[in-house]
């Protein structure tokens, strides 16, 4: 898998430069993310106040300096990065991790439907750089700024996972961006958990965070203001794409619901069948025909202790 190193070092305006050999891609993926987003309306009439009020200028610097080699201008871009808050219904998603082994890891399918595997084909590591040492690491696209999946080597990893509730979308921050912040900004697995779920954020999501230490894996079950913090059972945390402890926030029967228990169920039968050992045991599981979707993008097994990644197209 293609890895791209973005340097933390240089100015916002300049770490993304790099990607100019990626152009046609980014401007196939920008296309894909704007056609689907046309009934998103709200987007392009409030995108300026949005854009000043919830985006840093350092976010804003990076947009712009990727308009310079592509099609499209700052606020489609800005808008194509906003796409998990906009069309979460697309977005399905399982993920685990086991607590009794040695070295905890962090397993994730990507479920997200796109046409000609386009998302798939175009998937990249990113690598983010201090002093030419790797802070933190993301599984993304060409022209995506946020992040969905991470790790921070030594620290923790986080992966995001959609679900509906009955609250309103919020005017705040979005997650991608959010995530991006604490894999850069927080030292440790409870400072990210803290800011994970106590910032206020756009959209509903839950987010499983796994330590590098005994003891940290949760799942932050989030709606835009409120957050319930699940941890593991019998030795595993599985996450889909339901609430499990904020169930006062509910939807039911929503399309992201349909297939939710039965992935999580079945990763339990196999957990508890047979604990796996080593990456290939996670990616039999994530492989598993009840548990990997149609529209699976990406196969991830995230090392928090080491920072490694394990990726599977």
């Amino acid at each position: 898998m293609e890895r791209i190193k973005i340097n933390l070092d240089l100015d916002p305006s300049e770490r993304w430069k790099n990607l100019k050999k990626f152009k046609e891609q980014i401007n196939s993926l920008y296309k894909y993310y704007l056609e689907d987003l046309s009934d998103a309306g709200i987007f392009e009439t409030y995108i300026e106040t949005y854009k000043t009020n919830f985006i840093t200028s350092s976010y804003r610097d990076e947009i712009k300096s990727i308009e310079e080699f592509c099609d499209f201008t700052e606020n489609q871009i800005l808008i194509t990065n906003l796409y998990y808050d906009a069309l979460k219904f697309v977005f399905g998603c399982t993920a685990f991790c086991v607590t009794n082994v040695k070295e905890r890891l962090h397993a994730r399918n990507l479920d997200w439907w796109t046409e000609n595997n386009i998302l798939g084909k175009y998937t990249k590591i990113f690598d983010f750089e201090e002093n030419g040492k790797t802070v933190y690491s993301l599984v993304g696209w060409p022209g995506f700024v946020g992040a969905l999946s991470g790790v921070k080597k030594g620290a923790f990893s986080i992966t995001l996972n959609a679900v509906l509730s009955n609250e309103s979308p919020q005017f705040a921050i979005p997650i991608t961006f959010l995530i991006r912040d604490v894999l850069e900004k927080a030292k440790t697995f409870s400072e990210a958990v803290k800011t994970l779920s106590e910032t206020t954020i756009a959209s509903d999501c839950l987010l499983m965070v796994v330590g590098a230490n005994d003891n940290e894996n949760v799942v932050i079950e989030r709606t835009p203001t409120t957050f319930s913090i699940r941890k593991p059972l019998d030795n595993s945390l599985i996450v889909t794409n339901e609430y499990l402890s904020l169930t006062d926030n509910k939807l039911t029967q929503d399309t992201l619901q349909l297939t939710a228990f039965g992935r999580h169920i079945r990763v339990k039968q196999l957990l508890d069948k047979d604990t796996p050992k080593v990456t290939k045991d996670y990616f039999n599981i994530l492989s598993d025909s009840k548990v990997k979707m149609d529209i699976t993008v990406q196969q991830m097994v995230l090392n928090p202790k080491s920072g490694e990644i394990h990726l599977k197209i």
